[in-house]
């Protein structure tokens, strides 16, 4: 969890469903330019301000976010512990801090340059075109603070009715921003409020988001060349069984955040994508191929005869990360295009 009063960026994205009128919200992704966290996957809000999310439209909840500090009581189930591995597991043994220019872009190898890079992509589109979702509620919030109430477990003679299970935890959370405005909704549904919002400031949540949803009228994902820099530390893992061809084995961690790549398979495309996701770190000291939710944060890394890094996916084999440089010798950020999130955003996907 994040400690209290921490100021947070970053988002958290909920799904909503709707089954014989009541309302479920459960978080898909959470990332933040914090260590901590108060959401993960899988999580569900079940109360804001007392109300129960149940009986909340996504209009009615959003309109609570904006309305002031909204306290947040959420369900956060325990996960299982993964039982022992039956394949390949590979180990972290040491790090390296880097500054790595990139985009949120996964390519075939045949796609890339020699050094590394890909093609100029196709002009940009008209975004505003695109990003129309009657199914999509966006809230932005600023100097965004966070105080945990009260963390309390399962009473142990009393099974959770949420999840049947006696080991999980409620949290009570305080969100505190100076200032919140929705952005985009069912009514509010102008898409240039969002695009506005990335031109305006360099953002990997909102980056990530549209990614994953829209494309241009060329079939390729949006943002083909729009790269950022950001401090990356490169954690290197041991393998059981050494494979030469492959690469080493490495995981692309946000320098001082529990934010990681990973790569995903674009919803309804073929395509694969790279995604920011948040995650424990001690959880990562052992990864088991047979753990695809993990394997998918694991890169092969290789070098190429000019000595430009190339990154390739663990899990989807034949498809890289799009790199401009990586750069162990000079870890001070550049100004241009650095990472720098200053809001923290609520996103609900409304699936009818």
């Amino acid at each position: 969890m994040a400690a209290a009063g921490n100021s947070l960026s970053g988002g958290v994205t909920l799904l909503h469903t709707e089954q014989e009128g009541k309302h479920t919200y459960e978080v898909m992704n959470f990332i933040s330019s914090n260590k901590g966290f108060f959401a993960r996957g899988g999580d569900k809000i079940l109360m804001v301000n007392g109300e129960k999310m149940e009986d909340l439209t996504p209009e009615e909840f959003v309109n609570i976010l904006v309305e002031g500090s909204p306290l947040l009581t959420i369900h956060h189930p325990c996960r299982d512990r993964t039982e022992e591995c039956s394949s390949e597991e590979i180990q972290a043994y040491k790090k390296e801090p880097t500054v790595m220019d990139f985009s949120l872009t996964m390519v075939r190898e045949e796609d890339l340059h020699p050094e590394g890079h890909r093609e100029q992509p196709q002009p940009e589109p008209d975004w505003e075109k695109y990003i129309k979702d009657d199914n999509l509620f966006f809230v932005s919030m600023t100097e965004t603070s966070l105080t945990l109430v009260i963390a309390r477990g399962c009473d142990p003679e009393s099974p959770c009715h949420n999840c049947g299970r006696t080991d999980c935890q409620f949290n009570e959370v305080v969100v505190m921003p100076e200032r919140a405005e929705i952005v985009f909704s069912s009514i509010v549904s102008d898409g240039a409020l969002i695009v506005n919002q990335i031109k305006e400031r360099n953002d990997l949540f909102l980056k990530s988001l549209l990614i994953n949803k829209y494309v241009t009228p060329w079939r390729e994902q949006l943002l083909l060349g729009d790269t950022m820099s950001a401090k990356i530390t490169i954690y290197y893992y041991k393998m059981n069984i050494l494979d030469r061809n492959s690469g080493s084995p490495v995981v692309l961690n946000f320098t001082g955040t529990n934010n990681f790549f990973c790569c995903t398979t674009k919803e309804g495309d073929n395509k694969k994508m790279l995604r920011v996701v948040c995650h424990d770190r001690s959880d990562l000291k052992n990864i088991c191929a047979d753990d695809t939710e993990k394997w998918s944060l694991v890169f092969y890394m290789s070098s190429t005869l000019d000595n430009h890094r190339r990154f390739e996916s663990a899990l989807h084999r034949g498809w890289f990360i799009y790199i401009q440089s990586v750069n162990s010798d000079e870890v001070e950020m550049k100004e241009k295009n650095q990472y720098n999130p200053t809001n923290f955003y609520f996103v609900i996907e409304s699936q009818t």
